[in-house]
């Protein structure tokens, strides 16, 4: 049963420093954007475009919810790296912190089967302590072994 609650401990240990390492995303000072970029490929509609023969015109837009209600916002070429990094931020904190749910999760149910086994433990020592065990007559009546 020791070897038991030592791998779970040691499991419990490994389950708090990759909830540890998870800190740094959190803590981080970075601003983050709700949001997804995706290319939105279109027909503009005039009969000569090369579009009409399947080309479609393409842009780059930002999905994002604000205000309560979902907007998808064109950007200009030259935000998009700094708007690409706002969202990818964004999405490693949500990632991040889909992660720290899991472990913490998985550190309840370790937790669960130490203290069932520690229980366990608690209640086979308790038992040892109730049984009787058989006792020897007092040396001091001198009834006892060894006294003839």
């Amino acid at each position: 049963m020791t070897r038991d609650l030592s791998s779970l401990r040691a499991q419990v240990l490994a389950v708090q420093q990759q909830m540890t390492e998870l800190l740094d995303t959190f803590l981080g000072r970075t601003p983050l954007l709700p949001g997804s970029l995706y290319t939105l490929r279109r027909r503009c509609g005039k009969p000569n475009c090369r579009c009409a023969q399947g080309e479609l015109h393409a842009s780059t837009v930002l999905s994002y919810r604000g205000q309560g209600r979902p907007q998808n916002i064109s950007l200009a070429a030259e935000h998009l790296p700094d708007v690409r990094e706002l969202t990818d931020d964004y999405r490693r904190f949500r990632q991040a912190r889909t992660q720290l749910l899991r472990r913490q999760r998985r550190l309840l149910a370790l937790l669960d089967r130490i203290e069932a086994a520690r229980v366990q433990d608690g209640e086979r020592r308790f038992q040892r302590l109730r049984t009787p065990t058989p006792r020897t007559r007092s040396r001091r009546t001198g009834h006892g072994p060894g006294r003839v």
